[in-house]
Parts: structure tokens; sequence; C-alpha cells
């Protein structure tokens, strides 16, 4: 107990010698901060210094440049200012005098025109009124002649209409055109030709008129009947009823006889010996028959729609022969067929049609004699 005692009073001052160290460490630390800090700056300016310098320079001079391209630009600019300026005056220039050129030559040229245009004009008339003296002397301006010529061409396109054609509607209406046209003129001796165009125009009126297109259409149904004509009728089978036999002798000898004609009758046809070719008629010759018979009928639409009578008349005679042929086989259609060839073959499909020569060369003559005074003069 008393060793303890002893020991505490010699470990209380070292907490003081600690706290005396400690404080000069930390001069020592600031001192050689202080001395880092000093060659660091010492450093920086030995080297640091002349780059910057170097780097301050070298902007002064990019400025210097910067300034001098600015105003080379400037200048540039200026100078094309100046230039486009110069070129704007010298096109100014330019338009003001190829426009003084321009409209000093319009006005030459639209002098010249007028003077061109008045002497052309002057030259017009007076060329238009050498022809219309010259017209006035040869023709006189009658216009009588030109209306008789207008008629005399209608009468001669009417005549060839019913000769190519037939059209009597179509001559009609042009002869009244022709007669319109000699009213129109006045003149006392166009009233003969008048008179014959009258005529003509109720000669015309009342010829017959043929149907054409019913005369077609009965041929063409004529022609679907032929092809119809039967070779021979077909013959009927009978067919009796079954009959009770009977046990009887008679009756047995009756349906043995009834048997007999019944198997003769398949074998044997009777025919009337009034015609030979029809006798020998066969498949063949049928169909040539019918081929020939629609010929001669198409023959005798052309006839038809052509106006040739004696054409006509003559294809309906020889179709009306192959028709005959058939009489035997098929009597009903051949009467039928034959009772409508011999009506169409009295129809007159060519009415004979009046002359209207004889009118015009009257008119002709009419015409020449009324324009001889102005030829003469």
């Amino acid at each position: 107990m008393t060793e303890k005692t002893v020991d505490s009073p010699a470990l209380t001052p070292q907490p003081v010698a600690k706290s005396a160290s400690g404080a000069r460490g930390i001069v020592v630390a600031l001192l050689m901060t202080t001395v880092l800090l000093a060659a660091l700056a010492a450093v920086i300016y030995v080297f640091g210094w002349p780059w910057l310098n170097d780097q301050w320079q070298r902007l002064a001079q990019i400025e210097q440049q910067v300034a001098g391209i600015s105003l080379q630009e400037q200048q540039a600019v200026d100078r094309q200012g100046q230039l486009l300026k110069r070129v704007e005056d010298d096109v100014q220039t330019a338009i003001a005098a190829g426009r003084q050129e321009w409209e000093r030559k319009l006005t030459t040229s639209e002098t010249r025109q007028r003077v061109e245009h008045a002497a052309s004009e002057r030259q017009f008339a007076d060329r238009m009124g050498r022809l219309e003296g010259q017209v006035d002397r040869l023709l006189e301006v009658d216009r009588r002649a030109w209306l008789g010529q207008e008629a005399i061409f209608l009468i001669r396109l009417a005549a060839q209409r019913l000769l190519i054609a037939r059209d009597v509607a179509a001559a009609i209406n042009l002869l009244t055109q022709a007669d319109a046209l000699l009213r129109d003129t006045g003149e006392p001796t166009l009233e003969g030709v008048r008179a014959d165009i009258a005529r003509d125009r109720a000669a015309l009126a009342a010829l017959p008129k043929v149907d054409q297109v019913g005369l077609y259409a009965r041929l063409s149904g004529l022609i679907d009947q032929a092809d119809k004509l039967q070779l021979a009728y077909d013959i009927p089978i009978v067919s009796e009823e079954a009959k009770p036999v009977t046990s009887g002798w008679w009756d047995r000898a009756a349906a043995g006889w009834r048997a007999a004609l019944t198997t003769l009758s398949d074998h044997l046809v009777i025919r009337r010996r009034s015609d030979d070719i029809a006798q020998l008629m066969t498949p063949e010759w049928a169909s040539l028959a019918r081929q020939n018979m629609r010929m001669l009928l198409e023959q005798a639409q052309i006839a038809m729609l052509s106006a040739n009578q004696s054409l006509f008349e003559t294809a309906l005679q020889r179709a009306t022969r192959f028709v005959e042929l058939f009489t035997d086989q098929d009597p009903d259609r051949v009467a039928s067929m034959m009772a409508d060839i011999e009506a169409m073959a009295g129809e007159n499909i060519a009415p004979k049609l009046p002359d209207l020569a004889p009118t015009r060369s009257r008119l002709e003559t009419a015409i020449a004699r009324l324009a001889g005074p102005t030829g003469s003069q």
C-alpha cells in the first residue's frame, strides 16, 4: 500500500511535456508549408510567367490579324458596292439608250406600216372596183340566170336519184325546190317549164309504192320454209289393243291374217306415180333442191331491191319448179309456199318512172335564151 503512494507523484508531469512537443511539431509543419509554398510560387513565377506572357502576345497578334481582316473585308465591301453602283449606272444608261432607239425604230416602223397599209387599201379598193365592174359588165348582175342554173342542177339531180336509187320522194322534193327557184325569178317565159315540172311531180306522186320491206320479209319466210320441206312422211305405227284369245279356229285364222298384213305393210309402201322425179327423190337430191330453191329466193330478194322486174319474175318461176318436187312428200307446206310465190309474182316492183330529160332540156333552152342578150352585150 505504501509503494503505490510513493510512485504517484513521479507520474503527474508527463502530459505537460507531451503538449510542448506537439506545439513544436505544428510550428515546424507550418514553416515547412510556408517554405514549400514559397518554393512553388518561385517555380511558377520562373516557368509560368514567360508562358503566360507569350500567350498574351499571341492573343494580341490574333486580335491585330482579326482587325486587319475586318478592315480588308470592309474595304472589299466598299469596292464591291462602288462596282455594283457603276454597273447599275451603266445598265441604266444602256437601257435608256436602247429604249430610245427602240421607240425611234417603232415610230419609224409604224409610220412605214401606216403608209403601206394605206397604199394596200387603195390598191385593193381599185382592184375590187375593177373586178366589180368586170362582173357587172359580163353578167349584168342577172339574178334570174343564176336561179335558172340552180333549178337546172336540181332537175338533173332529181333525174339521177330516179335512175340510180329510184328514190321517188327525193325526186319530188328536188322538183319542188326547182319550181320554187323558177317562181322567184318572176320570168313569164319560164311558166311553160314550171308546167312541165308540175306534170312530172304529179306523175311521180301517182306511182304505186313498192313495199320492199314486206316483200323482203315474205321471201325470207319462204327461205325458212324451204329448209323445212320433208322428203317423206313418217309411217305411223298403229298399235292395236290386245284382244282376248279365243279357242275357235276362225279367231285364230283372223289373227294370223292381220299379223301377215302388218308385216307386209312394213315392207311395202304404195305411192302415186303422178311425177317420176318425185318418185326418184333421194335425200341427196332433196338437199340439192332445197339449196337451189334457197338461192333462187335470195336472187329474187336482190332483184326486188334493185328493181329488176324480169329477174324477179324469173327467179320466182324457177323457185316454183323446185317447190313442186316436194308435192307428194309435203303437200300442205308446198301449197302454202306456192300460193305465196304466185301472189308475189304479180307484184310490180319496178313501176315505170317519168323521164325528166325533156323538162331539163326545155329549161336549159329557156335560160340560154334569157341570158342571150346579156352575153351579146
